[in-house]
Parts: C-alpha cells; structure tokens; sequence
C-alpha cells in the first residue's frame, strides 16, 4: 500500500469513527439526555449530533479522494480542519445542551472550520480536475 493510500484509509476511518460516535451518540440523546434537558437543548444536541454525522462523512469522502489522486497538503488541511470543525462546533453544542450556554463560544469557531474545511476540500478538487485517477 502506498502512502497516499495509507493516508486516504487514515482520514477515512476517522471518519468512520465519528460516523459510529454520531450514531451513539443520537440514542443516548433520545434515551439519555432527553429526559434532562430541555426541548431548545435537545434541538442543540440534534444539530450537533447532525453535523458530526456530515463531517464524519465528509472524512471518508477526504480518505477517498486521497486514494485516488494521491496525497496533497491540501488533504492534510481539509482533515485537519475538518476534525477541529467536528471537536468545536459538534462538541462546543454537545457541552451546550447538557451544561449550559457558557460553552456556546466554541460553536462559531468550529463552525469556521468546517466552513473553511470545505472550500478547501473544494479547491483541492478543482485542482485535481485536470489528473486523472490511477
């Protein structure tokens, strides 16, 4: 196995792993934390939980790509901002709804970074429109 491949399978199963995470994480928001909380905080956890689920997928779609066109220092930045995206703004929401709003400042940054996640992933793409696949 290559390094590019080595690296996509690495950003992919991270992605995996947060995938699994969301999943636990929604039934213990439905058995655990609902009884708890608040309607508006369990809406806070459902956005968290939701936008784990899309970033961990976002991971396996980054590992794929990886595969397929080699490993690029952009890749490296969209997983990287991806994963802080995920701990920020997933986990900043996650604290909010089950401690309180004094966690709420985590949210926007992490919400950068998935934003900038993205483009970054985007332009990598356009970048490699031009090389094709092995």
């Amino acid at each position: 196995m290559q390094k590019s491949e080595k690296t996509g399978v690495l950003w992919a199963a991270w992605g995996a792993f947060f995938c699994a995470a969301a999943v636990i994480l929604a039934a213990a928001g439905d058995h655990l934390v609902a009884k708890d909380v608040g309607a508006r905080a369990l809406h806070v956890y459902d956005i968290a939980n939701r936008f784990q689920f899309y970033q961990g997928l976002g991971l396996i779609v980054l590992g794929l790509a990886a595969a397929q066109w080699g490993e690029r220092r952009l890749w490296t930045w969209t997983g990287v901002l991806m994963l802080l995206g995920l701990l920020l703004f997933s986990g900043g929401l996650y604290l909010v709804a089950i401690l309180g709003r004094q966690y709420a400042f985590l949210a926007p940054i992490g919400g950068s970074a998935m934003i900038l996640s993205w483009l970054v992933f985007a332009f990598g793409l356009w970048r490699c429109r031009s090389e094709p696949g092995r």
